[in-house]
């Protein structure tokens, strides 16, 4: 993959073994490159910041401390073997995960010989008197798992060219060793490097192939390609470890920037912000290297996991499969980091709000009892009702009433409906409008007025269907989902009247709906949204059931976010594998193994990436054009965490389905199923399943649905269950309904 160059047309870097003896390097045999990858990243931080102050890390442990700063590398130069490992070389192995717990602060590991390389990282807020500073930490340990004594070095290395890397002008090498960026601190280590030093050119590596590192203490480029290197000596005798620690000020002394989106004619908006600029902006302080040099890398740990574990607090999944409750953890983490300043962007970096994309989000929110991020999110889409491209798009206003009904139905926060309700009634009468009345239909992108209410100079046309194109079956389905759910909030506050309005006009638009789509329910966008999440359809018997219940195991092909949607339709109409089959081949896919950091899986907006020095793709000629990578990408993390959510649990009506997604094996594990506190329409759910011998027991907690729960077995467990000394009758699919107010049963396998 080529690097991304904004403002310098020439690479003086050393990118494979030909060019080794032209400069000088040692005769030992590099493949690959020292430049990142580019195939899986994350930001990490604080949610719901500016983008700017989010730090980007890569698979192999590179990072940019701040979006338009630079990259920070980790090698390490074997000195008895007289060569260079670095982890973006392709015969070099990696590992990555997250600390215990699933919190986002992430590991990287890689061998060279018999020395492991781990690197962490973690980005804190402090106070520093004058404001709140945003530092990076990292640490890299180096293991000796051999029998014999080894003499290496670990680098340390700046370049412009990093995850989300930018032009180093002025680079310098203090007393103390530490790295400044234009007269700032940019890294300062926990103990004093034996050598270090800069170039003007982005040439360090080439140095530091042969064990090197420059000799001069500062550098100046008018074309920002300064780089440099710290080294670190180390002799590891077997079975010992040796840790260094690393601060890094996230744009300390700049401005952090805030999106300016335009339209560029493509199909996404670009941000054409300036990075760092004279005016505007977040002035980020600088306290002095003094202050820096004053921090704890380990107290910055402990200060990030402390954070990262009350944002999680309270969601509790153990399944015999680990990695379904740590993604559950990791993916509402990640989708915080969407969040900029409020708004639910779609990807740090590449793309502004979407409602399309950002309603899952805010439920995902919502099913993990976060109602403040949710709310800020229904309130940024009431404030700008239609998000994603420069013109509206007909499925926005059906989305934003289903995203305020979900909330309403897992908060039951009858204050907060009173004060939106207002807006549920224009944006009901917004979809009568558009539906009913002769066209053009005329909307606004920051108001919730409506045909001639629109001042002639801010007014859209908004064309039904209109969504990726055409596609009125996924666009009409929202506007009978949004209004059926209008209608419910409408009667929770008491207006009968309103509510039997808006229901007349929703059964309308079925019935023209079913006429139109019925027979093939699963063709086009339908195949992402009539089950899940619009709930047209029963799911348990009809049309809707019976053409999805053979949609099974789904491959992440394509569009990431449409396989998992397709899923759900089958696991909502009783096809078991469409969940745990689904979630098993996504879960082993490349970029979900240790991150769970799914990309949108094709081409995406590159949002303002063509103003950084980066490998990830993008055309610094075509801002705004897809022909970047997105990740992790809300939509399709998001449609995995609720369909991993609703493979346990789901609501039907007012019943609650248990189970309807796990294997059938799980109902043997040794260790059982459990929830904690997982939000539902009828309140959090406590739920254990535990093994005994010929069976199990199943207690249940907290969550009371009215019609009771529907114990979905699968049917070759040939299950009985008994509710104390009655025994509950099983149907030949395995479901066997749990009459309201059951708290235990018994199950026995044959």
């Amino acid at each position: 993959m080529k690097p991304y160059w904004p403002e310098v047309s020439r690479r003086a870097f050393l990118r494979s073994a030909a060019l080794a003896p032209a400069l000088g390097a040692f005769a030992y045999p590099v493949t690959g490159s020292l430049d990142p990858r580019g195939r899986i990243h994350i930001p990490i931080g604080i949610p719901n910041t500016v983008d700017t102050l989010k730090t980007f890390v890569e698979a192999e442990g590179n990072f940019s401390p701040g979006v338009g700063s630079y990259g920070i590398y980790f090698w390490l130069f074997d000195r008895d073997a007289g060569k260079l490992v670095a982890p973006t070389l392709e015969a070099v192995p990696v590992r990555q995960g997250l600390a215990e717990g699933g919190l986002l602060i992430p590991w990287s590991e890689w061998q060279a010989g018999d020395i492991i390389v781990r690197t962490e990282l973690c980005e804190a807020a402090i106070d520093a008197g004058g404001g709140q500073v945003f530092v990076v930490a990292a640490r890299a340990r180096l293991s000796n798992r051999g029998a014999g004594q080894r003499n290496v070095a670990l680098y340390v290395a700046l370049r412009p060219l990093g995850p989300a890397g930018w032009a180093v002008r002025q680079l310098q090498v203090d007393d103390s060793g530490a790295f400044l960026v234009d007269g700032h601190t940019a890294i300062w280590a926990d103990r004093e490097p034996a050598r270090a030093g800069v170039l003007a050119t982005d040439t360090v590596g080439a140095l530091a192939l042969g064990g090197r590192v420059p000799d001069t203490q500062a550098a100046h480029s008018e074309t920002g390609d300064c780089s440099g290197a710290m080294l670190f000596d180390c002799v590891l005798p077997p079975g010992l470890a040796h840790q260094i620690g690393l601060v890094c000020p996230v744009l300390a002394g700049r401005r952090a920037a805030r999106h300016h989106w335009v339209d560029l004619h493509f199909d996404a908006l670009a941000d054409v912000a300036e990075l760092n600029p004279k005016e505007g902006g977040i002035p980020q302080p600088d306290p002095g290297l003094a202050f820096f040099r004053d921090l704890r890398v380990d107290t910055l740990f402990i200060n990030a996991a402390d954070f990262w574990n009350r944002f999680l607090e309270g969601i509790e999944i153990r399944m015999p499969d680990p990695r379904w409750g740590e993604s559950l953890r990791v993916i509402l983490a990640h989708a915080a980091m969407c969040m900029n300043e409020g708004a639910p962007d779609v990807a740090v970096v590449n793309y502004n709000v979407f409602n399309r994309d950002g309603m899952y989000i805010a439920n995902i929110m919502q099913k993990a009892g976060r109602a403040a991020l949710s709310r800020q999110i229904l309130d940024y889409f009431v404030a700008h009702p239609f998000n994603g491209r420069a013109y509206p798009e007909a499925d926005n206003p059906g989305q934003i009433l289903w995203a305020i009904y979900q909330h309403w139905l897992l908060t039951r926060d009858e204050q907060w409906l009173r004060g939106i309700f207002p807006s549920v009634r224009k944006i009901a009468g917004m979809i009568r409008y558009y539906r009913t009345a002769p066209g053009p239909h005329w909307v606004g992108a920051g108001t919730l007025a409506y045909g001639e209410e629109v001042p002639a100079a801010q007014r859209q046309e908004l064309k039904p269907g209109s969504c990726d194109g055409f596609h009125p079956e996924y666009t009409e389905a929202f506007d009978i989902a949004g209004l059926r759910g209008a209608a419910e909030l409408a009667e929770a506050l008491g207006n009968a009247g309103q509510a039997a309005e808006w229901r007349t006009l929703a059964e309308s638009l079925f019935a023209a709906y079913d006429a139109k789509f019925g027979g093939n329910l699963a063709h086009g966008y339908g195949s992402y949204t009539v089950l899940w999440p619009c709930r047209l359809y029963p799911a348990n018997g009809g049309k809707a059931s019976e053409q999805f219940r053979n949609t099974g195991r789904q491959s992440p092909q394509s569009w990431r976010y449409f396989p998992l949607a397709t899923a759900h339709q089958g696991l909502l109409a009783g096809n078991r594998e469409a969940g745990h089959g689904t979630l098993e081949v996504h879960l082993a896919h490349e970029q979900m193994r240790g991150w769970y950091a799914f990309d949108e899986g094709g081409g995406s907006g590159s949002g303002g990436w063509h103003r950084l020095r980066t490998t990830w793709p993008c055309d610094r000629n075509k801002p705004g054009a897809n022909e970047s990578v997105a990740m992790p990408h809300g939509w399709a993390i998001a449609e995995f965490w609720l369909l991993l959510r609703d493979s346990i649990v789901f609501e039907d009506g007012a019943s609650l389905v248990l189970f309807p997604g796990v294997p059938a094996e799980w109902f043997h594990a040794p260790d059982g199923m459990r929830t904690k506190g997982l939000a539902t329409y009828f309140g959090s759910l406590d739920l254990t399943c535990h093994p005994v011998a010929g069976g199990a027991e199943l207690t249940l907690a907290g969550a009371q649905p009215p019609s009771g729960y529907v114990l979905r077995l699968p049917p070759e467990l040939h299950a009985s269950v008994r509710r104390g000394s009655e025994s509950l009758p099983v149907e030949a699919s395995g479901d066997c309904l749990l009459p309201p107010g059951t708290n235990h049963v018994s199950l026995r396998f044959s």
